[in-house]
């Protein structure tokens, strides 16, 4: 089955496959991306944000994934404590 995002007028898409995630963050690669996926679903705070309807199809929400990247840039301690 092959899913293809439609954009609709005035609308901002708000999940997206890996493969709209590789082309929001140049120079991110598949395999990097695949690790911090699998981390966002082991942990609590994170696992919101990937939804895997089928093991071949997954759906990534834009906003929290750069939440999980931010929290990765200032440190997981340090974000934890808050």
């Amino acid at each position: 089955m092959k899913i293809e995002y439609i954009p609709v007028d005035n609308c901002l898409a708000e999940w997206g496959n890996k493969q709209a995630i590789l082309r929001r963050y140049e120079g991110l690669n598949i395999y990097t991306l695949n690790r911090w996926l699998s981390e966002m679903r082991g942990h609590r705070k994170w696992s919101k944000g990937v939804i895997n309807p089928t093991h071949k199809l997954v759906f990534i929400n834009f906003e929290i994934f750069q939440d999980f990247l931010r929290w990765k840039q200032h440190g997981y301690l340090k974000i934890r404590a808050n």
